[in-house]
């Protein structure tokens, strides 16, 4: 349904940070047919990978994989009997940008799926199809209903603090590529309209990157009230080191929606990786998910994955750090957050409609 006059705030409505409870992680299925350019001769180290993934997800909490249904038995048989497969449309892997954005009504046991309009990055790939209808798929087997908005917006192109602070960057959000009929203040309104924020904070992005035109989910990150992640890089980086000081500079001029500053943290970004020759290889330690009791990011194999692990380790202190080798996602320009969205608990328990695993 679409009713433009719903206001998630007015209703009650929020969507929780990542670090609360979780009933189940939701994971995209890399897709080989029409997206060869994608991953090419490594497609079967790809599967692997995702299969690590979703098995170490399902040691912390429910991992329900959304395979594209030509390829649901061979995740199946990748993923191993404590992952549950579904087969769906969706026709590729980056759930995140395309699925619902589920909010929690604090006074109510109830959940409502919020799907933004998806336009596969601003027309970058077809066909997209099975991607624009995942949100309504998604929120059918979860047993909620959806709230349609008629923006563009992608899931990792903002990250919320669940006290009503939205992080996201102007280099997606303002590209004419995906809403060039809205103004930057239309866009902000409709983010606090549907999603029940009160404050944007807006960062300058990463222009130069080609796949997202600088999704928030490769450069910072709430990880509790008032504190942020936030990538680095090193000065003979060049201009990516002057892109992240940009964004850095942003986030402490910034404020919360409470009026805090932020207090940052910071992240590094592996150096010496092998990158499969491709250059939209996404390397980066900060495109991680959260799950009950832990952290999940990639391992580079590399001797900065373990200040990548300690900073983890100082950010999330409670929880176990999960750098598995799954370097191989990214060659399709993005990785495990990118590749995942989150279902809050609902009160004690999930309500998913799904086969057993």
């Amino acid at each position: 349904m679409q009713e433009d006059h719903f206001d998630a705030a007015d209703a009650g409505w929020r969507m929780p940070a990542e670090w609360e409870p979780m009933a189940a992680t939701w994971l995209g299925w890399p897709v080989y047919q029409d997206r060869e350019m994608l991953w090419g001769e490594h497609y079967e180290a790809v599967q692997q990978a995702f299969g690590l993934v979703a098995r170490t997800i399902a040691r912390y909490q429910r991992c329900i994989v959304a395979a594209h249904t030509p390829m649901a038995e061979q995740a199946r048989r990748v993923c191993g009997p404590t992952v549950t497969v579904v087969p769906l449309a969706v026709d590729d892997n980056w759930l995140r940008d395309c699925g619902p954005t589920i909010l929690v009504h604090d006074d109510r046991v109830e959940q409502l799926g919020v799907g933004f309009r998806f336009n596969a990055w601003g027309e970058k790939y077809h066909p997209y199809d099975g991607c624009a209808r995942f949100a309504e798929d998604c929120a059918e087997l979860a047993g909620m209903p959806l709230q349609r908005s008629p923006m563009v917006l992608e899931g990792g192109s903002f990250h919320v603090d669940g006290q009503g602070t939205l992080l996201t960057t102007e280099s997606c959000l303002l590209n004419p590529n995906r809403n060039p009929g809205m103004s930057r203040a239309e866009i902000e309104a409709e983010l606090k309209r549907m999603l029940g924020v009160r404050k944007v904070v807006w960062l300058p992005g990463n222009p130069a990157e080609v796949e997202t035109d600088g999704h928030v989910d490769c450069i910072a990150a709430f990880v509790a009230p008032g504190r942020v992640l936030v990538n680095t890089a090193d000065a003979d980086q060049g201009e990516y080191f002057r892109c992240m000081r940009e964004n850095r500079r942003a986030l402490e001029l910034a404020t919360d929606a409470r009026g805090r500053r932020f207090e940052l943290l910071e992240l590094p970004v592996p150096r010496g990786h092998d990158d499969y020759g491709n250059a939209r290889f996404c390397a980066l330690y900060s495109n991680y998910i959260l799950v009950n009791g832990a952290v999940i990011s990639t391992a580079f194999g590399v001797p900065r994955d373990d200040e990548a692990r300690a900073a983890f380790a100082r950010a999330f202190p409670d929880r176990v750090v999960e750098l598995l080798p799954v370097a191989a996602i990214g060659l399709g320009g993005g990785s495990i957050h990118c590749s995942t969205q989150q279902q809050p608990m609902l009160g004690n328990r999930l309500a998913v409609r799904l086969p057993a695993r």
